[in-house]
């Protein structure tokens, strides 16, 4: 690992670059791995406190919404206090959180308790996105940022699967107290990291104008229009996410093992896009794959809805297209992005996971609507007209005077 060594602007003493990758990834982990180990045990929570399906869905979209809303406040709060208060702060809330969650007596302290969970784990993911700009080189951003990517994928292959084992083993209660036992360990880690941004570096205003740098950086019209289309691919996939286990379970009669199988094997292929798409850069700009990869996923959910109804293997395969560009088009975005920002980063970290993160949120409350026949059909429309808003936001994007650092130039 020694030319990794070299990547990094602000040494890690007591982490090194491999300690701050790993890090990296597990700060920004908790997010899925909050969703994608519960998924498996939201079929039967309903039966086990006597309530409706629509209030259990509140224990994963509450949580998904109010972890945009953590996205948001912390990230510009690191650029006032510093990346590690708020790093640890966060894994602190998390892991208590967790033990509280796993603790609950009926469905609204397990709301509540998510809800809490969700506003730490925004903090970690908003902070270790800015700390990816901190420490760094600019030329090596893009490559960590697609290790962190394939690296990631991990925790929502493996989590299902773990999830499912645990509920063959234990009840909901024993995901909780895994992610809290995982949370506990990163706090370790957050205590051992280095502070990358300097006190001069930092701002010197109040909390209320050190929120208002949001503004500062959403007034960036190249910055804000390719966030909102690359932000797109997170209304079909969120969708998914929300509603797959109905999908596998009670569609297509598959055990939560099953269920498990089919969401690991579409999350792989989010390993391959980062990877696919290092080697794809050196034969194509990334205007010309955005323009591809917007124009394959709007066919892929036109496909979805006509032939996804006929099988399990089918409606996977098709989706794992979808989050195939989605995840290729992922690394290169949010370096784009924080490029266009020479300060600020905190708040540009904040408004890149918000935006993606409140995207997803839209899906999930989108996928349940009454208007849809089914869950798959919803899914469907989704990813398809995610996409052609997309396709639509592109062309007026190109075709504007707005400058895009690194796209347009």
């Amino acid at each position: 690992m020694g030319k990794m060594d070299e990547w990094l602007v602000e040494p890690q003493p007591r982490l090194g670059v491999v300690g701050l990758l790993v890090l990296l990834v597990m700060g920004s982990l908790v997010a899925p791995l909050s969703l994608d180990m519960y998924t498996p045990a939201v079929p039967g929570m309903a039966e086990y406190f006597s309530t409706t399906d629509e209030i259990v869905n509140l224990t994963l979209v509450g949580y998904y919404l109010f972890l945009a809303v953590g996205l948001l406040i912390f990230g510009p709060l690191s650029d006032k206090y510093g990346r590690k208060p708020v790093l640890v702060a966060g894994m602190a809330a998390y892991c208590a959180s967790s033990v509280v969650c796993a603790l609950s007596a009926s469905i609204w302290m397990l709301v509540a308790a998510r809800v809490v969970q969700a506003l730490g784990s925004g903090a970690m993911s908003a902070v270790c996105t800015a700390v990816v700009k901190d420490a760094v080189r600019e030329d090596m951003r893009e490559r960590m940022l697609a290790i962190i990517q394939v690296m990631f994928v991990i925790g929502p292959v493996a989590a299902p699967i773990i999830g499912a084992g645990i509920l063959a083993v234990t009840d909901w209660r024993g995901t909780f107290w895994t992610l809290a036992l995982i949370s506990a360990a990163e706090l370790v880690m957050a205590l051992l990291f280095r502070e990358t941004l300097p006190v001069e570096k930092r701002l010197g205003v109040g909390v209320f104008a050190t929120l208002g740098h949001l503004a500062v950086v959403a007034r960036n019209p190249g910055f804000t229009a390719f966030l909102l289309i690359t932000s797109a691919w997170e209304l079909g996939y969120m969708g998914y996410v929300s509603v797959g286990s109905y999908i596998y379970i009670e569609y297509f009669g598959f055990p939560p093992v099953g269920y498990s199988l089919f969401f690991a094997v579409a999350a792989l292929t989010c390993a391959i896009g980062p990877v696919a798409w290092l080697r794809i850069s050196r034969f194509t700009t990334k205007r010309k794959f955005t323009t591809i990869a917007i124009i394959a996923s709007l066919a892929i959910g036109v496909g979805e809805f006509v032939l996804g109804p006929a099988g399990a293997f089918v409606f996977c395969a098709l989706f794992m297209a979808f989050a195939f560009f989605e995840s290729a088009v992922r690394p290169y975005a949010v370096n784009v992005l924080l490029s266009q920002q020479e300060n600020d980063t905190g708040s540009a970290s904040a408004l890149i996971n918000f935006t993606r993160t409140f995207m997803g949120v839209i899906g999930m409350f989108a996928v349940v609507a009454p208007v849809f026949s089914d869950y798959i059909s919803a899914v469907a429309w989704l990813m398809a007209g995610g996409m052609a808003l997309a396709l639509v936001g592109w062309v007026a994007l190109l075709r504007s005077s707005a400058p895009l650092k690194g796209v347009k130039d």
